[in-house]
């Protein structure tokens, strides 16, 4: 199975394959230029929409505004083709990049942050502390920190790989 995955809950949209990945950095632009990047993507990656067989869209945590514009991506998008849509946790698929204990910080305003704890061996991946948002003066991380890092386009198709294999089809957006 073919999964696109797509996520704007950071200031980055990131898109992914199992083959191919990119994060531009946006901020708060996601609506403006999600169609067109994702068209460059697909074609440099060789992949046309008829192929795919199914989304995967990051749920978050992030930004309500965000959040939506890629949920309500996906979930066009998947309509449209007739495929199904997964949701992703965004602050997983940034953890996949790196191996170890890893703390996942994403800053928001007014000193607080969404954070979540990681146990990364392989592809295998444990939460150590579960998304929450906190206050960046409080944390307290283990191993690895990684601050405002986008997630992994691959890691995103490939956890939405599974998820969609294993019959998990919902996506509700993690607002914290």
């Amino acid at each position: 199975m073919l999964v696109l995955a797509l996520d704007t809950a950071t200031p980055y949209l990131v898109l992914g394959l199992p083959h191919a990945e990119r994060a531009i950095r946006l901020e708060r632009r996601h609506a403006e230029v999600l169609w067109q990047e994702l068209e460059v993507f697909l074609k440099q990656a060789g992949v046309g929409l008829k192929e795919l067989g199914g989304i995967a869209v990051g749920r978050g945590p992030g930004s309500y505004t965000g959040l939506r514009v890629g949920i309500a991506a996906g979930l066009g998008l998947a309509r449209g083709l007739g495929i199904p849509v997964t949701g992703i946790d965004t602050l997983e698929a940034v953890a996949l990049r790196y191996q170890g204990p890893v703390t996942v910080v994403h800053r928001t305003r007014n000193e607080l942050c969404y954070t979540a704890s990681y146990r990364i061996e392989g592809k295998q991946l444990e939460v150590l502390q579960p998304p929450k948002r906190a206050r960046l003066g409080e944390l307290q991380p283990g191993g690895l920190l990684v601050v405002d890092q986008p997630p992994s386009g691959l890691a995103l198709a490939r956890l939405g790989q599974a998820a969609l294999q294993g019959g998990r089809v919902q996506v509700e957006p993690l607002y914290l």
